[in-house]
């Protein structure tokens, strides 16, 4: 299948208490706004902060399944995060080919995630892939 401008991939996603505890033991990141909820509070958020990391696993998804997909290969990805994600919240990550160079076999995308009316993040990707998968 043919990459071209435009192109959109989407996922939803709901992150729980069990996926919070899986990325903090494999990360070590003991943050307390991610694991120790009345720390949260106390800075004025309403809840556990869901981990950027997990978040980002859901853009590899997309990456790696999607847009460019299984034969791309990521060369860079950028993310600014503007509100917090909270634990039980569904998100949703959408991912749209913006560039793509027949030349070269790079691709970049555009990526937000939302959370209802809320901008959780959004930042830009850049991936390589064969070139008989671009359209021209």
């Amino acid at each position: 299948m043919a990459i071209r401008v435009g192109d959109t991939a989407a996922r939803k996603f709901v992150v729980d208490a069990g996926t919070m505890a899986w990325f903090r033991e494999i990360s070590e990141d003991d943050s307390r706004i991610h694991c120790d909820r009345e720390y949260a509070l106390s800075r004025g958020y309403t809840d556990l902060v869901v981990y950027g990391g997990i978040m980002v696993a859901h853009l590899s998804h997309l990456l790696g399944t999607k847009a460019p997909g299984a034969n791309g290969t990521s060369l860079s990805w950028s993310i600014k995060f503007h509100e917090p994600l909270y634990v039980g919240e569904e998100a949703e990550i959408v991912l749209e080919v913006a560039y793509l160079s027949a030349a070269t076999g790079v691709v970049e995308g555009r990526f937000t995630i939302t959370a209802g009316d809320k901008n959780v993040a959004t930042g830009t990707t850049q991936s390589l892939v064969p070139l008989a998968e671009i359209e021209t």
